[in-house]
C-alpha cells in the first residue's frame, strides 16, 4: 500500500517537472535592454490623473523609462 502511494507521488513530481520544463521553454523570456546615453523618441502620453504628458518636457533631466505590459 505505502510502496503505491510512493510510486504515485513520484508520477506526479515527475510530471509537474515536465510541465515546469515545458513552461520555462514556451513562454517568452523578459527582455531587458538598456539604451544609455541615447535620446528617445518624443512621445506624449496620459498619465494616472488624465493630464498628456510630453517626454520632451523633461529634455536635460536624466530620464528612465519603463513600460510594463501587464497581463490584464
Amino acid at each position: 500500500m505505502a510502496k503505491k502511494i510512493l510510486i504515485g507521488i513520484a508520477a506526479l513530481l515527475v510530471v509537474f517537472g515536465v510541465a515546469v520544463a515545458v513552461a520555462l521553454y514556451v513562454y517568452p523570456k523578459a527582455q531587458i535592454t538598456s539604451a544609455t546615453e541615447q535620446t528617445a523618441p518624443d512621445f506624449t502620453l496620459r498619465d494616472a490623473t488624465g493630464q498628456a504628458f510630453t517626454l520632451s518636457s523633461l529634455h536635460g533631466q536624466k530620464v528612465v523609462l519603463y513600460f510594463y505590459r501587464g497581463y490584464w
